[in-house]
């Protein structure tokens, strides 16, 4: 055989063949179609903020802190789980220590409170003898000639009277909750049960246990106890709102008879404040803490929370 039959006889180069470079281009080709669509799909989702992980393994690595709770019309809807009871509350505001009907009640009385705040003093003790010379109080002074609910002829406490006669513990409380609340502010305490005996603090007490009775209330537990100094370390087990009735018995008897009323302000400045009377300052702030100070020691005895 020659050498030109044998090379004859070989078959062509694969790069001389024009059909194998045309399929190589259209597989090419339709491989960075399918890579292009893939990714378009991708981007989209993704852009729209949905999750690429199945809901169901969604909720189940999500923190603990949120649960899925039936909504109405959002079955699905993520809520951080019941967190405890807000304190119950009767005033728009009323949780703010400085600005509540519960103060207003106090302002109402004649009580200069923008002199108390002038002089940066309004939660700080002040001893009681040398607050009538920093020109905060009222003129009303202690005295039972009152029962608080006194009135004008247009249905507003009668301040003339309570400066004529004077208000005690008890009645200055049921001038907040039974004067001043209605009659100033508009909020109806008619449902609540006044004291027998509005100018005693143990019918006052009574007519409190009678709304925790009619679930208007509810008590709140603490600790007490007193220290070294005379101090009472007052210690609830919760948040007290604001306009709750802090019930004394007298330190010395411990005989489970209400014998002073006061109406919480707050807690501020590491003490917790009321509102009261119980010396010739008449209406004013004083501190728990305080309360086995002077010649009628008190000691805390019941907590009833804002009526609802």
């Amino acid at each position: 055989m020659s050498r030109n039959a044998k090379h004859a006889s070989k078959p062509a180069p694969l790069y001389a063949n024009p059909i194998l470079y045309i399929g190589i281009i259209l597989v090419v080709c339709v491989a960075i179609a399918f890579t292009t669509i893939q990714f378009g799909t991708s981007s989209d989702s993704t852009s729209e903020g949905v999750s690429s992980v199945p809901a169901t393994q969604a909720q189940t690595t999500s923190s603990t802190s949120v649960s899925l709770i039936e909504q109405p019309g959002d079955e699905s809807q993520p809520t951080v789980e019941s967190q405890p009871q807000e304190p119950i509350v009767t005033h728009k505001g009323n949780k703010d220590p400085n600005d509540n009907v519960f103060m207003d009640a106090l302002i109402y009385t004649g009580y200069n409170m923008e002199k108390h705040r002038a002089d940066g003093k309004e939660w700080i003790y002040i001893l009681s003898s040398e607050k009538r010379g920093l020109g905060y109080l009222s003129n009303i002074t202690y005295g039972g000639g009152c029962s608080g609910l006194e009135t004008t002829p247009d249905g507003k406490p009668d301040l003339a009277a309570f400066e004529s006669g004077g208000l005690v513990c008890a009645s200055f409380a049921t001038y907040v909750y039974f004067n001043y609340l209605p009659n100033v502010a508009g909020i109806d305490t008619s449902h609540l049960t006044k004291p027998e005996r509005t100018y005693n603090a143990d019918s006052f007490y009574t007519a409190a246990k009678d709304w925790l009775a009619k679930g208007y209330t509810r008590t709140i537990d603490f600790d007490v106890s007193r220290d070294a100094s005379n101090y009472i370390v007052f210690e609830p087990h919760e948040e007290i709102p604001i306009g709750s009735i802090l019930v004394f018995e007298d330190d010395r008897k411990h005989d489970g008879r209400g014998s002073h009323i006061t109406v919480y302000a707050g807690y501020q400045n590491g003490m917790h404040w009321v509102y009261q009377v119980g010396t010739a300052n008449g209406p004013e702030l004083s501190a728990v803490e305080r309360m086995l100070w002077g010649p009628d020691p008190q000691w805390p005895l019941q907590v009833f929370a804002t009526p609802n």
